[in-house]
């Protein structure tokens, strides 16, 4: 059986792992993200590479930013900065002596969930990753949808005051009081609770936050309860455009069965609420392969791809 290299690129670490063509890990570990030079990630790589050569087929990436999969080039790279229409696919083959695959990590938690996953029961669907932003992917005809230019899924950007971003100009340092990411992310929902607690958000974290829940904190509870009408807001106005059968939460903060359920109780709510609404109810479940999903996903797209 072949085996394979595969990333996960993410802005503190990346994560790398050999995997057999079944997606099963056989080896894995991480090293530090290089984000401010790209040769030097590039002889990162290279040299984690090294101690599979002769074992591996190909390498599988998966990472943040608008990615054409097709061609191998990140336009943009997320915390990676010096990714700029980069030729990067074929930069890592240079290297490497292999095949590459690309694919941003939102698209390969959906392929990941898709296959066989929480989202292989259905049609339809989206992954809603909870980061430092609103990871996702979306699942139309049980394949993943890449966009137009690659961008689907982006739903970090979904606009949350249109009319603030209709009559004015912003930046990234001000995005974020207009968008859905603003309201419903980990940074989110400590914002959340540090308001309740007239604290700095920078005192918490997701395993304080967690144990005051625990706890019995009631702000805890309300916090998250809050963070789940948020959700729920975004929710509805992605079902207004592509009425979608099924989102699974995931993301760090999701390992908590807590966080989907109180997603799944507020929509129902609103839903009980509003009966005239004219797209369905969805259903909201965990991702099946939590951390371990873009890793997943990344190998099937190059799968996919050879």
């Amino acid at each position: 059986m072949k085996e394979y290299f595969v990333l996960d690129m993410g802005g503190t670490y990346v994560k790398y792992a050999l995997m057999n063509e079944e997606a099963e890990i056989l080896e894995q570990g991480k090293f530090p993200s290089e984000t401010e030079d790209l040769n030097k990630l590039l002889d990162d790589i290279a040299e984690t590479a090294e101690k599979y050569r002769g074992r591996i087929a190909g390498a599988a990436v998966s990472m943040p930013g608008r990615i054409d999969t097709a061609n191998g080039i990140a336009h943009t790279g997320g915390s990676f900065r010096f990714f700029r229409d980069t030729p990067f696919g074929t930069m890592l083959e240079e290297r490497l002596g292999l095949p590459v695959t690309l694919a941003n990590d939102g698209k390969c938690a959906a392929m990941a969930e898709v296959e066989d996953g929480a989202l292989a029961d259905y049609d339809s669907g989206a992954v809603i990753v909870l980061g430092t932003g609103i990871g996702g992917g979306v699942v139309l005809n049980r394949k993943v949808w890449m966009g137009a230019t690659g961008g689907a899924g982006e739903f970090s950007w979904l606009l949350k005051d249109f009319s603030t971003f209709a009559n004015g100009l912003f930046d990234y340092t001000t995005a974020m009081d207009l968008i859905w990411a603003g309201d419903t992310s980990a940074p989110a929902l400590m914002n959340i609770y540090a308001a309740m607690k007239n604290a700095d958000p920078k005192d918490y974290n997701g395993v304080k936050f967690f144990e005051a829940y625990d706890a019995g904190d009631p702000d805890a509870k309300e916090a998250l309860r809050q963070l789940g009408r948020n959700a729920v807001a975004g929710i509805y106005a992605v079902q207004a455009v592509l009425d979608l059968q099924c989102y699974a939460i995931g993301g760090g903060i999701s390992a908590r069965k807590e966080v989907a359920e109180t997603i799944r109780e507020c929509l129902e709510e609103k839903y009980n609420a509003f009966t005239r609404v004219p797209f369905g109810k969805p259903a909201i479940v965990n991702c099946r392969y939590g951390n371990d999903a873009n890793l997943i996903g990344a190998l099937r797209f190059h799968l996919e791809r050879i």
